[in-house]
């Protein structure tokens, strides 16, 4: 063959495998290009092992342009007889037509074939509003009736171009009332647009989709003076949506149940949960003065903080008798009366009648709290059921709470009454006198403070207490373990119809304040328990093993011996 054949020949080829690439890359797959490649390869490591054998060019050209042609073949008919993948098609939502009445309300149709069908029935739109183009929404659901009044000022930019405010919403004729932030807001998302699912029937029974008696109807009117009306039905089977129509025709929709839920609100849906609010600064948070009353109480009950830093006690009773109260408790009743968060409202205005209704014309209890910027008097109900109702003086909104989180509603006496029976502090005693059954002990008490150096070379005060026994000292560490034994004598118990006539252990504190002694005196109770009464009031009960411990403290302090901690 001459060189002018080949070079056709190699033409030829090179036509071949273009029009071959071509069809492979337009349909066949990768997995056929990947084995055509492994066959390639595993042909020629195959030709590479064994010996090449000679052929003409000639016959070699006519081997390869025959196969191409095969090869060309099948691809032409591949591409004739497989079918072909359609192209998706954009579902553009069903077709609605927008008009406005003679009335001024917008209303909606579903766009249907001449048979009256419905061809595409999908997703569209009924109203689309911005919520500051709302002037009013009526609202008359289960819950009763109400009207929304929406204000958004205008304002102009540095440019000359109008700007929006911030919109206020008014619930008409509770302006005095106040509303849980977010809630009017939600309502004119619901009011001003309005978006479908699909359309759930064209003409079927209303009454199959609730609107017989409807859940809500809610008419809102906007800045265009144009309005709108949403009827809400019932809510589909499976949580799919609720049913919904739109202005006055009986086409039935399903939306989503988030887009109409707020229309369901009632009044007392929208009123702030919030009972009152905290303190602003740490300096108003703790009472000046607080009196319990009511028919909880046989006698008023008036706590102050105690003001004499010679007592660790945060909390005193002045009434009906005077004693320091429980940490836990006294934390408990202070923490419970401002910021106070409602689980519901459950009646705005009362009348006298629905005042006795929940049981607050003559409160079970009343906690008036007096601090430094205000106060706060509240009223409770009885608890049932694990809560009361409760109305703060000078609102006009009934709470239900969980009793729980009102303390001061469900204390008494016995929860009031300090957890041990005097915690004197250290540093302010100047005396303590012990008189048990083997005599009387005197240990007088000095605190001083030096400025020392530290280990970081920095100047820091140090306080020390010690304390003497017939002009000797006594060990610093015998005598701090003492002293907290002392402070720790529990209070485990109620006295009841005792004759308290002799103690059997005296102990009295003598304070470097100025503050006058206190006495605690302990007598015979029980097998158990002995009595304690503090200044001649009787506070409670000890263990009669804690006595005797102490008392054996007394005696190891005296001597020089390790006292133990009880």
């Amino acid at each position: 063959m001459d060189e002018k054949e080949i070079k056709n020949n190699e033409e030829i080829k090179g036509e071949e495998t273009i029009e071959e690439s071509s069809a492979l890359s337009s349909f066949l797959s990768r997995d056929v290009r990947d084995d055509s490649k492994e066959t390639k390869e595993s042909t020629k490591t195959e030709t590479e092992e064994k010996p090449k054998k000679k052929m003409k060019k000639s016959t070699k050209w006519i081997l390869i342009g025959a196969c191409a042609a095969v090869l060309l073949a099948g691809v032409i008919c591949l591409l004739i007889f497989l079918p072909k993948n359609e192209e998706p098609t954009l579902d553009m939502g069903t077709d609605v037509t927008d008009s406005v009445d003679e009335n001024g309300m917008h209303q909606a149709k579903v766009v249907t074939n001449e048979n009256g069908e419905l061809e595409n029935n999908s997703f569209g739109t009924l109203l689309s509003y911005a919520p500051a183009n709302i002037k009013k929404i009526d609202v008359e659901n289960k819950g009763g009736s109400f009207t929304v009044t929406a204000e958004t000022p205008k304002t102009e930019n540095e440019d000359g171009e109008e700007e929006s405010g911030t919109t206020v919403y008014t619930i008409v004729g509770f302006e005095d009332i106040p509303i849980e932030e977010g809630k009017p807001d939600a309502i004119a998302n619901d009011a001003s647009r309005l978006d479908f699912l699909s359309v759930a029937s064209l003409d079927g029974n209303k009454s199959d989709f609730g609107f017989d008696s409807p859940r809500a109807v809610v008419k809102t009117f906007f800045d265009d003076d144009t309005s709108a009306m949403i009827t809400v039905g019932d809510e589909a089977a499976k949580g799919a949506g609720t049913y919904v129509t739109f202005g006055t025709n009986d086409t039935v929709y399903l939306v989503e149940n988030d887009a109409v839920d707020a229309l369901l609100y009632n009044v007392l849906d929208l009123v702030t949960l919030t009972v009152n609010q905290a303190a602003d600064d740490t300096a108003n948070a703790d009472f000046q003065r607080l009196t319990l009353s009511g028919k909880a109480f046989s006698d008023d009950i008036v706590l102050a903080p105690n003001d004499d830093k010679a007592i660790d006690s945060t909390y005193v009773m002045l009434s009906p008798k005077k004693m320091y109260i429980s940490e836990v408790e006294g934390a408990n009743i202070s923490g419970d009366i401002r910021g106070l968060h409602a689980e519901k409202a459950v009646c705005v205005n009362p009348t006298d009648s629905q005042l006795s209704e929940y049981g607050l014309s003559s409160p079970y209890a009343v906690c008036e709290a007096i601090y430094s910027d205000t106060t706060v008097t509240l009223y409770a109900s009885q608890p049932k059921d694990d809560s009361v109702y409760l109305l703060q003086k000078g609102s006009k909104v009934i709470y239900s709470m969980k009793a729980e989180n009102l303390s001061w509603v469900t204390t008494d006496m016995e929860k009031l009454r300090s957890e041990i029976v005097l915690d004197p502090n250290k540093e302010s005693v100047s005396k303590i006198t012990v008189k048990d059954s083997s005599g009387t002990y005197t240990f007088d008490v000095a605190t001083t403070t030096q400025t020392v150096t530290n280990d970081k070379d920095e100047e820091e005060e140090v306080t020390t207490t010690s304390a003497t026994y017939n002009g000797e000292k006594l060990d610093d560490t015998n005598f701090a373990v003492f002293f907290q034994n002392i402070c720790e004598i529990q209070n485990v118990g109620e006295v009841k119809n005792a004759s308290l006539v002799s103690p059997k252990v005296t102990v009295t504190f003598s304070y470097s304040t100025g503050r006058d002694d206190d006495t605690i005196n302990i007598y015979d109770y029980n097998d158990t328990k002995m009595a304690c009464a503090l200044n001649g009031e009787t506070v409670g009960l000890v263990y009669k093993s804690f006595v005797t411990k102490f008392e054996t403290s007394v005696q190891d302090l005296i001597s020089g011996n390790t006292v133990a901690s009880i």
